[in-house]
């Protein structure tokens, strides 16, 4: 069968999502699994990944070929900005639990628990071809460090749920990147940090209980005491970003 006919029913998914199916179609049919069918947007506004118009089901005749689209899926993960992949009644995700394949509750069909099709939702993005390069890091992933340094000197990738969703979209753990981050912190304030001061992280306690007060307020009063704002201000986002999880 051909694309045109297997994925007529895609409905309004995004282009990026479109895209995707087109991508994953030609190469499991190159290998000889490809889907006989592919379901894409829900009208239903209660189906909200499929709604989202960033879900894609792809229809199988046996247990084979719904293995090698959940396995392309995965492997691909990071540069299709996936965000997890149900087969069989087992989802897999890069959020929770990332890489744990895990049971999922039945729910009465074949068709329910995702026994005849593999589901994949991927995150908000652009398409990015298999020869494309790193949008963001063009011939070259970053490292963790390199990534960690960018957020802690050039104020890089946002703060909160922003920078989780970028470093998630480019194939990053924000965990990962945070402990670095957290890291770097650390050391910059054991190797400046008077003796007898406050630590950063005690004062972004302290501002983010109002001890003191806010901008412009919080800055003046901060650099007569010889600390460094914008350092304050970066520990206070850090610690807003742990107590969000």
């Amino acid at each position: 069968m051909s694309y045109a006919s297997v994925s007529e029913k895609l409905g309004k998914v995004a282009a990026a999502t479109k895209s995707i199916s087109k991508e994953v179609y030609d190469k499991a049919a190159a290998a000889k699994h490809a889907p006989w069918y592919m379901w894409g947007y829900d009208g239903d506004v209660s189906n909200t990944e499929h709604h989202s118009g960033r879900a894609l089901d792809f229809m199988v005749r046996n247990k084979a070929d719904g293995d090698w689209i959940r396995n392309y899926l995965w492997t691909n993960r990071k540069r299709l900005r996936l965000q997890h992949v149900i087969w069989q009644q087992h989802i897999t995700s890069t959020v929770t639990q990332p890489g744990v394949v895990r049971k999922m509750a039945d729910r009465g069909s074949p068709t329910e628990n995702h026994m005849d099709h593999v589901h994949v939702l991927v995150f908000p993005g652009d398409y990015q071809p298999p020869s494309s390069p790193n949008p963001s890091n063009p011939g070259k992933k970053l490292t963790v460090a390199e990534v960690a340094k960018e957020i802690v000197q050039k104020g890089n990738w946002g703060n909160g749920p922003e920078r989780r969703r970028k470093l998630l979209s480019q194939g990053y753990n924000p965990d990962e990147v945070q402990r670095e981050v957290e890291r770097l912190l650390n050391e910059d304030h054991a190797a400046t940090g008077p003796k007898g001061r406050k630590t950063y992280k005690q004062l972004a306690d302290e501002v983010w209980r109002g001890l003191w007060g806010n901008d412009p307020e919080r800055s003046k009063k901060l650099q007569a005491a010889g600390y460094d704002p914008a350092h304050v201000q970066r520990e206070v986002d850090l610690l807003a970003n742990s107590r969000r999880r």
